[in-house]
């Protein structure tokens, strides 16, 4: 209920929606009630009309059997008159009386039937006949299980009734055959089956003498193994049991059913109806009043935008203003005062303080191209942001620097200079803006970055050396953008270190900075320079507290100048879970030179000469490494110029190295060295040597 929209949704469309939708439920639940009440009760209904019609045709035929054996002097009569009484008999009874016959005890068999018999057909074995012999003295009369007749093979009962002689003796059993099928036909014409429903017929001992489901037939009905079937099935046959009626899951819908026993007859009539049929009218209700609250629904929509438009969208259009300006986004145009009123006052307040907040934006966004943005926000944001001074705090300085540049400059021209050093600056920026790095200053092509200030993090050295590797694997993108320019590959060494410092804003009143200052930053920029292309070099400080996350190539003491002790430098390679950074490998081997080529060599600092010249030898080379011979010891990390002896070479032909490893062989040292700069001259000049493939 923050909006007018969403009070309008709260106190209209929701109490309607939830009204309409206790009125819906409501009068479906009751609807369903009365259609699944109306269902039982029409079920039971039709069951037992079925059964006491049934039951009442059975009364009738016996009656008339009973009325035959007594008037009808059936002793009296020859073969050819009991023929013609029971063909006649058998017309009176309908079409679902098959047969009236009679069967007498030396196995004559007088029937109207004209099917013919089997061979060995004897009625003194068929089950109406011994039915009829063991009923108890006085018991005239019968009725059978249901079985199939003989001649149609169909499902068939048989309703008897013993004839007895002047002299009381058995003079035979008299019989009429009721098809079953014939007789439920006659009887559910009164009752249509629904869509999807069954009426069905089944014996005392629930086996199916009528399905729609032909495989069916002769089965216990309980064979389909669904609970209300079997349920059926067990109360079937408990005779005891009358009529009974059920509502449940049949398979994959909800179904009814219900059976009712006959009396006098071991027949039982079963209905089974989906209840989805006798619930379609419900449901066709339903989707009646569902599109009828649908559409009300919508009307009200409809008439809360209409309300909104006209009497919100003022406000609205500040809200969306003062949300964009909260979330830092672009500002939009002035907000178009439509009346005199408070919200139009409010309206032109609004465009004022926005106009405000667009300039104070441009102001931080035009700093921010010289500082970081978190030193921006900390100048701008708060009260003595722009006081002089500072505060002794822990970081991680991190110092980068491009090796060789300061000579490949020589051979560019000013718009390749820019174009190449602007190209890596901007890849390395956003790297240490992703690490949440504040870049202090650019000095030509190193990048003085410190982690831990102005925002306070308690993971610095981890998010520092990540930010160096990442560095390291951005280098590959940089230089796949100079090859395609047609520019010389670029290789960086970067080093960290861990320490106090003081940070804060430093300068004066008319011009400040906000920086670090302390032997720290000192020890960073030496362990830069002790750094080849490709390679990251941390102090001791940083690893201790890192030891555990990085992967370190190897460990390397080495003595500055003003320390008193050698300090190891751990060269990592990588870092594990959650950065998951892995440099590749660097390390390498020059290839043999045909011909060693004569060289002089010269210590170098701050890219000036400090030594005398040495002479000495080229004998290996690659595009990263080479391999120098000579009477005197250059010390490891020394970074040294290299020209050319030869008539063919000319102050273009030289190159910058760093010394990596130094070995005696003999009366000569052999230094490892890798490649810093070299000019394109010089290539060519050295392959000229190169050992044939």
């Amino acid at each position: 209920m923050k909006t007018l929209t969403g009070k309008f949704f709260v106190f209209i469309i929701i109490p309607v929606v939830f009204i309409l939708s206790v009125l819906s439920l409501s009068s479906y639940l009751l609807v369903h009630k009365l259609l699944i009440d109306q269902m039982k009760i029409s079920g039971q209904n039709f069951l037992r009309a079925s059964a006491e019609r049934i039951s009442t045709r059975i009364v009738q035929i016996q009656s008339t059997l009973k009325i035959m054996a007594i008037t009808e002097s059936l002793e009296e009569k020859n073969d050819s008159e009991r023929h013609r009484l029971f063909v006649e008999t058998k017309d009176l009874l309908g079409r679902a009386v098959t047969s009236v016959f009679m069967g007498f005890p030396d196995g004559k068999f007088i029937r109207a039937k004209t099917t013919l018999l089997p061979e060995d057909f004897d009625p003194r074995k068929r089950p109406w006949y011994l039915d009829a012999l063991q009923q108890l003295p006085g018991v005239l009369h019968g009725i059978t299980a249901p079985y199939l007749d003989a001649s149609t093979g169909r499902p068939t009962i048989t309703l008897y009734h013993k004839v007895v002689n002047h002299a009381g003796g058995l003079m035979g059993v008299l019989g009429v055959d009721v098809d079953i099928a014939l007789a439920s036909q006659n009887l559910m014409t009164h009752f249509p089956v629904l869509e999807g429903g069954d009426n069905i017929l089944v014996d005392a001992n629930a086996v199916v003498l009528l399905h729609t489901d032909k495989s069916m037939i002769g089965l216990d009905i309980g064979i389909t193994g669904v609970e209300l079937d079997k349920q059926l099935s067990e109360d079937i046959k408990q005779t005891e049991i009358q009529y009974k009626q059920y509502l449940g899951n049949y398979l994959n819908e909800k179904r009814y059913i219900g059976f009712h026993r006959v009396n006098g007859a071991p027949i039982c009539f079963v209905l089974s109806v989906p209840a989805k049929t006798v619930l379609k009218p419900l449901n066709q209700l339903t989707l009646q009043m569902a599109a009828l609250n649908i559409s009300l629904i919508m009307a009200l929509l409809l008439l809360l935008v209409v309300v909104t438009r006209r009497i919100s969208r003022p406000i609205i259009d500040l809200m969306n203003s003062a949300v964009q300006v909260a979330e830092e986004g672009p500002y939009r145009d002035s907000i178009e005062v439509k009346s005199r009123d408070e919200i139009g006052q409010l309206t032109a307040a609004f465009n004022e303080m926005m106009e405000g907040l667009r300039q104070r934006d441009f102001i931080r966004d035009t700093f921010g191209r010289y500082v970081t943005k978190e030193v921006v926000e900390e100048l701008l944001d708060t009260s003595d942001g722009l006081k002089l001074g500072g505060e002794i705090r822990e970081v991680t300085i991190m110092l980068s620097d491009l090796r060789g540049f300061t000579p490949l400059c020589e051979h560019l021209n000013p718009d390749q200079v820019i174009e190449i050093l602007n190209s890596y600056l901007s890849r390395m920026s956003k790297i240490i803006g992703q690490y949440k790095g504040t870049i202090n200053e650019f000095i030509g092509d190193s990048i003085l970055t410190f982690f831990g200030a102005p925002v306070k993090y308690g993971d610095s050295p981890a998010r520092a050396v990540a930010c160096a590797l990442a560095m390291q694997l951005g280098m590959e993108e940089v230089n796949r953008k100079n090859k395609e320019k047609g520019l010389p590959p670029l290789h960086m060494g970067i080093g960290i270190n861990t320490g106090e410092v003081i940070v804060g804003n430093i300068g004066s009143k008319e011009r400040a900075k906000y920086g670090v200052v302390g032997h720290n930053i000192n020890l960073a920029s030496r362990v830069e320079g002790a750094t080849i292309g490709g390679q990251v070099l941390i102090t001791p400080s940083t690893y201790g507290q890192i030891k555990d996350l990085v992967i370190i190539r190897s460990v390397r003491p080495v003595r500055f100048k003003g320390v008193e002790d050698d300090i190891d430098l751990y060269d990592v390679i990588g870092m594990k879970a959650p950065y998951n950074l892995m440099l590749p490998d660097v390390s390498g081997e020059a290839t043999p030179l045909k011909t060693p080529i004569l060289v002089t060599l010269n210590r170098m600092k701050d890219k000036k000469a400090v030594s005398t010249t040495i002479v000495g030898e080229l004998t290996h080379f690659s595009s990263l490494w080479a391999t120098l011979k000579g009477a005197e010891e250059i010390a490891p990390l020394q970074e040294v110029r290299i020209d050319f002896i030869g008539e063919e070479t000319d102050e273009k032909v030289y190159m910058y190295v760093k010394i990596i490893n130094v070995i005696r062989q003999d009366d000569y040292y052999v230094h490892s060295v890798q490649i810093s700069y070299l000019t394109p001259m010089a290539t060519e000049f050295i392959n000229s040597f190169s050992q044939p493939e």
